[in-house]
């Protein structure tokens, strides 16, 4: 099968109006959900992800019956489908549980492997950002690009910290390029919400994210790799070292620092 613009266009259509109902029913679970799954002592799943998530499963197989589902919590639905959609129904649980908003929802569809359509909705601002493979990103529908700062000195940059507990070989190394790079960047962010802050970069917010140790899975960096790169972000590709930037420039002197 071919997939051509037209075709693209469709699949973001229903994607951000999935994700935006999906992520208004975590809205209205704000205040009543419930733990449902207790992964770890502070890896949790709620009654609010499981509701958003079962919305965009059903929205997603009545449509598009053949096609698949790559989920964080349901697992895997018709995985031999050139088309899977990868979803996170809840990004950020651990602050949607304390009331901090700094979470979203979070949709990509690939194709052959290959990410074509991108979803990223914070619900509490109203703010959906997404992009279609050569159709560029959007935020609220507007087209949006990568700022046009050429060096580090002048440059925002937000990282995400290394964690002990996911990755100890890596933690120290991790802290220690973080030392270097804060040197150097005018200001340098923490940011745990991967899809948020490459979504910041593609809107021109910031002009590089960092992920120096912690591998994240597909659906938490997915939706916002796509995003960056319609908007013109330089190297968005899902490998640890993680480095993004707003353009060729300001990633050679971060690679130049952390010796990718």
């Amino acid at each position: 099968m071919h997939l051509n613009n037209t075709k693209i266009q469709e699949y973001k259509t229903f994607c951000e109006e999935m994700t935006r109902v999906a992520g208004k029913i975590l809205l209205d679970y704000q205040n009543k959900f419930k733990v449902v799954n207790q992964k770890d002592i502070q890896d949790i799943a709620t009654s609010a992800d499981i509701a958003s998530e079962e919305y965009i499963i059903k929205s997603v197989l009545d449509k598009y019956p053949t096609q698949g589902v790559l989920s964080e919590e349901k697992g895997s639905i018709n995985p031999e489908s050139e088309f899977i959609w990868i979803i996170d129904p809840l990004d950020g649980t651990k602050e949607y549980v304390r009331g901090i908003p700094q979470w979203n929802c979070s949709i990509a569809l690939q194709y052959k492997n290959e990410t074509v359509v991108a979803c990223v909705y914070r619900p509490y601002e109203n703010v959906m950002y997404s992009a279609g493979k050569d159709l560029g990103s959007f935020k609220n529908g507007e087209k949006i690009h990568v700022s046009d700062t050429k060096n580090l000195e002048n440059s925002f940059v937000y990282c995400y910290i290394p964690s002990y507990k996911r990755n100890q070989d890596k933690y120290d190394e991790g802290f220690a390029n973080l030392n270097k790079i804060g040197k150097k960047a005018y200001r340098l962010r923490a940011l745990a919400d991967e899809n948020t802050a490459l979504c910041w970069l593609a809107s021109g917010g910031c002009e590089a994210y960092l992920n120096l140790s912690n591998p994240p899975k597909d659906h938490d960096i997915l939706p916002g790799l796509l995003i960056a790169k319609e908007a013109g972000a330089f190297n968005a590709m899902n490998k640890i070292p993680l480095v993004v930037a707003n353009n060729e420039s300001v990633y050679n002197e971060l690679n130049q620092i952390i010796s990718i």
